[in-house]
């Protein structure tokens, strides 16, 4: 067994005084004979097969050496870690002198670490703010009734008039700029509702008193904010022809409309169940934000000394976090940067404050944890292993990600953070509410296809 001393250092960095003992060393070169031995050919013997001495002569006294150091290293390194409360936040610089490794022989190196810096914690309790749940007005049920209303709404024809504001049409338009067509300059048939604000300012309000089968030509400028950076100030020729028109009829708010949004028999209960679900909804979000004022409180009355490693690290999570977002709209971190006007420097150096406030505010929780005697268990940390895979899929390196050390000590990390910050709440609110399921959501409009006329 590997006897381990530590010393702390300046910069947050603990250096490990590791001592392997002989009969721990003599194993080490036996893996690592056993491994050079299947990759070194000598004549006359299969791989692996071949005399030690042989070996030796083929591949070299200093190749021998050096694989059992490698083995020797990472083994006693982890055997040491865990003699200790030790928590590395970045791979060991390590200090052997290798020409000092002999079989029979102990061996001492060190490995210096960057650890968890300490946390000066300040007041984190004694706050002047509560909870703030805004009340639920007549017009934000009125407001929910109308989406649920929207989204009953049934399409009817136009007949015998032309399009106004808020009719449901379908054009068909071309558009050139100094007579050159471009890129999302055109359709064959696009749906959209006048007056909804979706194309560029100016283009909907041509299309009001048209006839379907009508055509207009008509001129329009790009906003000097348009999402198109080519585009913007430029003035487009457009030729629209109006293929469909109609109009929306909403439903009558009676008892049978109630029914029809809601496990209920009236209008008057339907405007009392979402009264409900607004002001369930309406705590939760203000637990949720009082919750963040208590973090901010306590983050900004704490003192502690950022390790550059963890920030570095941080900045390199929240990149791929991006790339991860970017992935999911089928937009490449390159072509985001480029269109960003954006180097990969320059993005670092924007991540770095929210990446120094982000470890700062995890260091302060977990402070707090230890202050107030918080911590997961193995049963709670399995438990999250096993609502990952299940959420994420099986995927063999997340798997073998969330067994390691690094990996539970992650979501240890987590789920720690999580028990305190819910503590500190009921503390000073008391428990959650249960979560209640409203038999009626907020209805949203359904997305069309968007064109670069579009806003």
């Amino acid at each position: 067994m590997v006897t381990v001393s530590t010393r702390p250092e300046p910069g947050s960095r603990v250096v490990l005084e590791i001592e392997v003992p002989p009969a721990e060393v003599d194993r080490h070169f036996a893996t690592a004979y056993r491994h050079l031995a299947a990759r070194t050919r000598v004549p006359g013997f299969r791989p692996g097969k071949a005399p030690r001495h042989l070996v030796e002569r083929y591949a070299g006294t200093a190749s021998l050496v050096a694989e059992a150091v490698e083995h020797l290293v990472s083994d006693s390194y982890d055997a040491a870690l865990d003699q200790t409360d030790l928590i590395p936040i970045d791979q060991p610089r390590v200090e052997i002198d290798s020409a000092a490794v002999a079989e029979g022989e102990p061996v001492r190196f060190t490995a210096t670490v960057s650890v968890r810096p300490e946390v000066k914690l300040g007041s984190y309790t004694d706050y002047a703010f509560g909870l703030e749940v805004p009340p639920v007005t007549d017009e934000d049920v009125e407001t929910v009734i109308s989406e649920l209303r929207d989204g009953q709404a049934m399409l009817r024809p136009v007949d015998g008039r032309a399009a106004q504001q808020g009719d449901v049409a379908a054009v068909k338009f071309s558009g050139t700029i100094d007579g050159e067509p471009f890129e999302g300059g055109s359709a064959d048939r696009l749906p959209l509702v006048i007056g909804e604000g979706r194309m560029v300012p100016g283009w909907e309000e041509r299309l009001v008193r048209m006839a379907i089968g009508e055509t207009k030509e008509f001129d329009v400028t790009f906003p000097d904010d348009h999402r198109v950076e080519g585009l913007r100030g430029k003035v487009a020729h457009f030729r629209v022809e109006l293929l469909d028109l109609r109009d929306r009829v909403l439903p009558e708010l009676d008892d049978e409309f109630a029914k029809s949004v809601g496990e209920v028999e009236t209008m008057a209960d339907l405007r009392l169940e979402i009264r409900e679900a607004l002001e369930k909804r309406g705590e939760a979000e203000a637990r949720h934000h009082f919750g963040d004022r208590i973090i901010d409180f306590a983050t900004a009355n704490a003192s502690v000394d950022l390790p550059e490693v963890m920030v570095a690290n941080e900045i390199e999570i929240m990149r791929d976090e991006l790339q991860s977002r970017l992935a999911q709209q089928r937009i490449g971190l390159d072509q985001y940067l480029a269109l960003a006007k954006q180097s990969p420097e320059e993005l670092a150096t924007e991540l770095r404050e929210p990446a120094s406030r982000r470890v700062t505010t995890l260091l302060v929780l977990s402070a707090i944890a230890e202050k107030e005697g918080i911590d997961a268990d193995d049963a709670g940390i399995d438990a999250e292993v096993a609502d990952q895979l299940a959420r994420y899929g099986s995927e063999p390196r997340l798997s073998e990600y969330l067994s390691s050390r690094r990996g539970r000590s992650y979501l240890r990390m987590t789920i720690r953070n999580r028990k305190v910050v819910d503590a500190l709440i009921e503390r000073a609110i008391g428990p959650a509410p249960a979560p209640a399921a409203p038999s009626v959501e907020p209805v949203g409009s359904t997305p069309t296809p968007a064109s670069t006329a579009s806003e």
